[in-house]
C-alpha cells in the first residue's frame, strides 16, 4: 500500500504510543514500584538465608529470630509480587483496549478501501500481532527496565553505605557493566536483523493467507508444490535472520552469568581480607546472587522492545495512511429504485510504488435501468466483481464516473450510499449470534414478523421453523453452523430488510441449486419488483428472464443486450459465453 508517509523517528513513535494510552500510565508507575521492592526484597531474602546460617554456626543468632526475618522477607516479597503481577496485567489488557480501540476508530471509515490497498492479511495483522507486540512494552519492557536501573544501585549504595563501599565497589562496576555496557553490545545490528525478520514473517503470513483463500485456485493450477516450497523459503529465511538475535541474547546472558560469579567472589575476597564480618559477608555475596536478576530483565526487555518498535511503526503507518475513499457532502435517500449508469470507468491496480499492476476495468460504458435485472456475464478474474464494488466505492474509478439517476455516487456519503446500494456477495461474514442477530444487522429495528417475511423469501423459513431454537439458532463463528447454502441465503435475507433501493447480487447463488436459485429469483421479482437488481455472475443459467445482460472480458465490455440478441449478433460473444460454462 502507497502511503507517501514519513516514517517517524523513535522519538516520534514513543510519543504517538504515550499519547493514546495515557490511561495506563499511572498503573505502569505502580507496576515499577512494586517490582523495584520485590527486587529488592529478592536480595534482602537471599541475604537473611546466607547470614542467618552464617549467624547461627557462630552462634551469633538463634533459628527463632532468622526464620522470622526470612518470613517477613517472604511475605513481602510475595506481596510486591503479587500487586506487581496484578497492576501489569491491568496495563497490559487496559494497553490492548486501547491500541486496539484507537486502531479500529482509525481504519473503520477507510474500509472497506484500506484492505484492497494492502496485502491479504496485512490489517488483520497489525490489529492482532502487531497490537499484542505493542502491549509487551508496556507489559515486560518499561517495568524491568525501570527496576533494573534503580533497584541495583539502591542495594549497592545501602551496602556501601551501612558497610563500607569497598564491600560494595566490584558488584557495583559489574553491575554498570551490566546495565550501561553490554546491552549495546550488538544491539543496533540485532534491531536491523529483527525488522528483516519481522517482515520475513509478515511475508510468509502473506504467502500463507493468499494460499489459504484461495486454495481453488491453487488446487485447481496445480500449484500446490511451489507454494509450499515458496513457504519452506519463507520459514528458512526467518530462522537465519532471527539467529543473530538470539546469538547475541546468549552471550549476554552468559556474561551476565559470569558478572555475577566475579561479583560473589569480589565481595568474599575483599570482606575476608579487610577484615569484614563473616555474617555480613557472608549475607552480602549471597544476596548478590540475586543483584542480577534485574539486569536479566533488560535483556527480555530489548528482545521485547525491539519487536515493540517495529510493531508500532507498521500500526502507525497503517493508522495514518490516506483514506482511499472520502465522504460525498448530501445524503443519498432515494424514493425510488435508481438508474445505475458507468461512464468511461477505468480501474487499475497499483503497486505500493504506485506502479500499473493490472488494469482491472477499461473504459466501461453500462447502464442499469431503473426497477430492472441486469445480469453481468464473465469469467473469474474479468472484472465484472470489481465494477459492483466501485458502485458501492470499495474505492473509485481511475477514469470515469459511475452515477445513480446522473448524479455521482461520490456526491453521497459512504453511510447512506451503503444502505440504500446493498451488495450480497459469495463469501458472507456472520456474527458469532443467533439468526435474529445477524438479520438485524442492517435493520436493527425490523420485528420478528419481518425476518420470516424475509427468510421466506429466501427459502430460508421453513428451516429455520424446524430448528429447535428458531431465530434464537446460533449460528457459529463466521456462520459455520450453517451450510453454505444457508449462509448465503441468511445474508441475502439480511439485504433485504435493509429495503435497498439497489440489489447487487455477486455470485450469491454460488452454493444452491438450480430448482432453490430459480424459487429465489421468482420470490425476488415477485416482493421486489420495483428493485434495480444488478447481478454478478460465471453462470450461463443464471441469466434467464434478465432485461439485460452485459458481458465482461479481460476488463472490456464485449456485448450488451438481451441473451438471444446477444448470441445471434456476434459468435464470438457465443464462444466467451461457452468458456465461461466450461471455466
Amino acid at each position: 500500500m502507497k502511503t507517501n508517509l514519513t516514517q517517524p523517528s523513535l522519538k516520534e513513535i514513543v510519543k504517538w504510543l504515550t499519547s493514546i494510552t495515557k490511561p495506563v500510565h499511572k498503573p505502569l508507575l505502580i507496576s515499577s514500584v512494586f517490582r523495584i521492592i520485590n527486587l529488592v526484597t529478592d536480595f534482602l531474602l537471599f541475604a537473611v538465608a546466607g547470614g542467618g546460617v552464617v549467624a547461627l554456626i557462630l552462634n551469633q543468632a538463634n533459628a527463632t529470630t532468622v526464620f522470622t526475618a526470612l518470613i517477613v522477607a517472604s511475605l513481602t516479597k510475595a506481596i510486591a509480587f503479587y500487586f506487581e503481577q496484578f497492576s501489569g496485567h491491568f496495563v497490559a489488557f487496559k494497553a490492548l483496549e486501547l491500541l486496539r480501540t484507537y486502531a479500529f476508530a482509525k481504519l473503520w471509515p477507510k474500509a472497506p478501501a484500506i484492505v484492497s490497498h494492502s496485502h491479504s492479511g496485512d490489517v488483520l495483522a497489525s490489529l492482532t500481532r502487531d497490537v499484542d507486540r505493542i502491549e509487551v512494552f508496556y507489559a515486560h519492557t518499561f517495568a524491568p527496565l525501570v527496576a533494573a536501573l534503580i533497584a541495583p544501585l539502591t542495594i549497592l549504595s545501602g551496602v556501601g553505605i551501612l558497610y563500607g563501599w569497598e564491600l560494595a565497589l566490584i558488584p557495583l562496576i559489574c553491575v554498570l557493566i551490566s546495565l550501561l555496557i553490554l546491552p549495546l553490545i550488538g544491539t543496533k545490528k540485532a534491531f536491523a536483523a529483527t525488522q528483516e525478520t519481522l517482515l520475513l514473517r509478515r511475508k510468509l503470513a502473506h504467502h500463507v493467507t493468499d494460499s489459504v483463500s484461495g486454495i481453488s485456485e491453487v488446487v485447481g493450477y496445480n500449484q500446490e508444490t511451489n507454494r509450499l516450497e515458496a513457504m519452506t523459503n519463507y520459514e528458512n529465511s526467518v530462522t537465519q535472520r532471527a539467529n543473530y538475535p538470539r546469538t547475541i541474547v546468549a552471550l549476554r546472558r552468559a556474561v551476565n552469568a559470569a558478572l555475577m560469579l566475579i561479583s560473589v567472589t569480589g565481595i568474599v575476597l575483599i570482606g575476608l581480607k579487610t577484615g569484614f564480618d563473616p555474617i555480613i559477608v557472608a549475607a552480602v555475596a549471597t544476596g548478590s546472587l540475586r543483584l542480577f536478576e534485574g539486569p536479566r530483565g533488560v535483556e527480555d526487555a530489548l528482545g521485547y522492545l525491539d519487536h515493540s518498535i517495529a510493531a508500532a511503526r507498521r500500526l502507525w503507518t497503517i493508522s495514518n495512511a490516506p483514506q482511499q475513499v472520502t465522504d460525498g457532502e448530501n445524503t443519498y435517500t432515494p424514493t425510488q429504485a435508481p438508474t445505475v449508469t458507468w461512464e468511461n470507468v477505468t480501474y487499475q491496480y497499483r503497486d505500493e510504488n504506485g506502479e500499473v499492476v493490472k488494469t482491472a476495468l477499461e473504459n466501461i460504458n453500462l447502464t442499469a435501468p431503473a426497477g430492472k435485472r441486469t445480469v453481468i456475464l464473465g469469467v473469474s478474474g474479468s472484472g465484472k466483481s470489481t465494477a459492483a464494488q466501485l458502485l458501492l466505492r470499495f474505492d473509485d474509478p481511475t477514469q470515469g464516473t459511475i452515477k445513480l439517476d446522473a448524479v455521482p455516487v461520490t456526491d453521497y456519503t459512504l453511510d447512506s450510499l451503503r444502505q440504500n446500494v446493498v451488495l450480497v456477495t459469495q463469501k458472507n461474514q456472520h456474527l458469532n449470534a443467533d439468526i435474529a442477530t445477524n438479520l438485524r444487522l442492517g435493520a436493527p429495528e425490523a420485528t420478528d414478523a419481518q425476518l420470516w417475511e424475509v427468510l421466506e423469501t429466501v427459502g430460508l423459513k421453513a428451516e429455520i421453523e424446524a430448528m429447535p431454537a428458531g431465530l434464537k439458532t446460533e449460528v457459529g463463528q463466521g456462520g459455520t453452523k450453517l451450510s453454505g447454502g444457508q449462509s448465503q441465503r441468511l445474508a441475502l435475507g439480511r439485504s433485504l430488510l435493509m429495503q435497498p433501493k439497489v440489489l447487487v447480487l455477486d455470485e450469491f447463488s454460488a452454493n444452491l441449486n438450480t430448482q432453490l436459485e430459480k424459487e429465489i429469483r421468482e420470490n425476488l421479482a415477485r416482493n421486489y419488483p420495483g428493485t434495480t437488481v444488478i447481478e454478478i455472475t460465471h453462470r450461463l443459467e443464471s441469466v434467464k428472464h434478465a432485461d439485460q445482460v452485459a458481458l465482461i472480458d479481460d476488463g472490456k465490455l464485449v456485448e450488451k443486450g438481451s441473451v438471444a440478441q446477444l448470441l445471434a449478433a456476434n459468435g464470438e460473444v457465443y464462444r466467451l459465453l461457452n468458456r465461461d460454462v466450461n471455466e
